[in-house]
């Protein structure tokens, strides 16, 4: 199974973030698995993904990339940001499983417990953004809360990948508050911290049997389940009807060039 990765961040600026995604998806691949790495473009910071307009300009490149992989011969595509920015696009356009890592982890911890919370970066729009996320996967019920860790992200995200042990300190400390809440397992609500909190063996609360769940690994197996049910069961890719419709070739075709899109990805 050849298996890709969409980064939302250029390659150029991704390199100690790739080295440490690679070591959690090797931890939880399968043996047939290869991973094929993909990245956008433009983007050059992780800080800019928590605000709504360049994430809106990024899903054009994500999607460009979706459809690139696909060319190349992927099983399936995983966008590694939780906030699964191009995938419900990336849908309705390839024929192979598109997996968004966050909606993944949320409803794979609902099967864990009742309640859940989420622990995610300190910027209150992000904050925000995995409430919306919850609530588009209909989990707001089950949702306890969200909160956030107290460094920067600015310092997370440069800092946290070469000392993740303590990131995952402060992301342990918030998932104990959420359980103290009432949350009964807990989704990390960010790409990087995931990496970082694997990265450092944090899986569970301490102390109790509580997950944690790294939503990025989550999205990875997700997307190797969906794969194989595809090519072995004959499931579709989505659903092919509402709001994960394929769209037709030909409007396909007049899109891309309306909006300049008509060469590779």
């Amino acid at each position: 199974m050849k298996l890709a990765v969409i980064h939302v961040n250029a390659e150029k600026y991704s390199g100690l973030y790739t080295e440490l995604i690679d070591g959690n998806f090797r931890r939880v691949m399968a043996d047939d698995t290869q991973i094929m790495h993909k990245y956008v473009r433009r983007l050059r910071r992780a800080t800019d993904t928590v605000f709504a307009y360049p994430t809106l300009l990024n899903k054009v490149d994500v999607v460009e990339q979706a459809l690139a992989a696909q060319d190349e011969g992927a099983d399936a595509v995983m966008v590694a940001c939780s906030g699964d920015p191009g995938v419900a696009e990336a849908r309705t356009l390839l024929s192979i499983p598109v997996v968004g890592p966050m909606e993944a982890a949320l409803h794979l911890a609902c099967t864990y417990g009742r309640k859940i919370g989420i622990v995610t970066v300190q910027d209150r729009s992000w904050m925000e953004y995995c409430e919306m996320l919850a609530d588009s996967c209909g989990l707001s019920s089950r949702l306890v809360g969200v909160r956030p860790i107290q460094t920067p992200s600015a310092t997370a995200f440069t800092e946290g990948f070469t000392r993740p042990a303590l990131i995952a300190q402060e992301i342990a400390a918030n998932a104990r508050a959420l359980v103290d809440a009432g949350a009964d397992s807990v989704v990390i609500g960010s790409a990087g911290l995931s990496v970082m909190a694997s990265a450092a063996g944090l899986a569970k609360v301490p102390d109790l049997e509580v997950p944690i769940f790294d939503c990025l690994s989550v999205g990875f197996k997700t997307a190797e389940l969906r794969s194989q049910m595809q090519r072995k069961m004959g499931l579709p890719s989505h659903s092919a009807i509402g709001w994960g419709e394929r769209l037709p070739e030909a409007d396909v075709s007049r899109l891309r060039k309306l909006f300049e899109l008509s060469g590779k990805a």
